[in-house]
């Protein structure tokens, strides 16, 4: 078979342009593009340890896992009436956050549009004054109309009312000159005022007595007596009235619940099984306290609530080992640690 000059022409041409487009897409099926071989090449010109190839991802190489060792427990979530009762009070919130915003208004202020400008028309200058040569000019600039007192704010107003500043001279018409007085028809200047003479003699403070001192009391008055009332039992107490806060420790077993919620913290079986086996017949105290953030009373009432809902959970946990429901007495506080159970009350 004869090959023709043109043909193999015709044959080059055709492989030097595809060949650079199959060089691209060989090197698109390795996800690299122009920019990465730019920077791998100026990595590999730098040296070092930024031109050596990044270490394999870890489990790369790794079998895919099961769809059966995906983990099957739930977690540990909150109560149901402790989920319900923290909607409400975002509901509460949100509630009181758009009525606050109603009420309150707009941040940004309604700003009155500025007064318009009245151009006033230039003045026909007459041929009288136009024979004289006068050189006064009519103003041919803008005049604004003006504004009340008040309407630009009070510092912008005292700015406008101030004196011009140095090398400006006023618009103003020139007042004439005020005529010389002579000096016989000039007032005589006005005498300085003098204050009163202080004639007599000075006071003297008061350091004896003349009379009986006054009888100091041994105590307080006599509460009055009323018929059906009877007087409280602090009346006489002269220390001030303090707070009626228990601050007395707690006494027993330390029980850990998680943040904010009513499931206890896991890892606490050993615990609960060793307080059934030392309670010997006797009952179980369960003081439980809530996580308030304020001395507020609706924060107090819905950290005593927690509260409760801890106390619930342990009661259960604590049945469910054999510990018998009439033997489990539960309080609930607004301060104090998550969960204590004690044989004293």
């Amino acid at each position: 078979m004869t090959i023709f000059p043109f043909q193999s022409a015709v044959s080059r041409s055709f492989f030097r342009i595809v060949l650079p487009f199959s060089c691209a897409l060989l090197a698109g099926c390795q996800h690299r593009d122009l920019v990465d071989t730019t920077l791998d090449w100026y990595h590999q010109h730098e040296g070092g340890i930024i031109a050596q190839q990044r270490p394999p991802a870890p489990g790369q190489f790794d079998p895919y896992p099961r769809v059966g060792l995906t983990p099957t427990t739930p977690p540990a979530l909150p109560s149901p009436e402790l989920r319900q009762s923290i909607t409400n009070n975002l509901i509460t919130s949100r509630n009181l956050t758009m009525r606050t915003a109603a009420q309150n208004g707009t941040l940004t202020p309604v700003i009155p549009p500025p007064p318009k400008a009245a151009i006033t028309a230039k003045p026909a200058v007459s041929a009288a004054d136009a024979s004289k040569g006068s050189t006064t000019q009519a103003p041919t600039a803008a005049t604004t109309t003006p504004v009340p007192n008040g309407g630009m704010g009070a510092i912008l107003d005292a700015a406008d009312s101030s004196s011009p500043p140095t090398g400006t001279t006023p618009a103003t018409t020139p007042s004439p000159a005020p005529k010389a007085k002579s000096d016989a028809t000039q007032a005589p200047p006005e005498a300085e005022l003098a204050m009163p003479e202080f004639r007599g003699d000075a006071a003297i403070a008061a350091t004896s007595v003349t009379g009986p001192l006054p009888e100091i009391p041994a105590g307080p008055p006599a509460i009055p007596s009323i018929p059906g009332f009877a007087p409280p039992h602090d009346a006489l107490a002269m220390e001030p009235i303090q707070p009626d806060y228990d601050v007395s420790p707690k006494d027993g077993t330390l029980i850990g619940f998680l943040p904010g919620s009513d499931q206890m913290k896991p890892g606490q079986d050993g615990t609960l099984t060793k307080l059934i086996n030392s309670r010997h017949g006797a009952p179980l105290f369960l003081h439980c306290s809530g996580e308030t953030v304020s001395l507020s009373p609706d924060d107090q009432t819905q950290a005593v609530e927690l509260g409760l809902l801890r106390g619930r959970t342990l009661a259960d946990a604590l049945i469910k080992k054999g510990m018998p429901a009439s033997a489990l007495h539960i309080t609930s506080s607004a301060f104090g640690p998550a969960a204590r159970v004690s044989t004293q009350g």
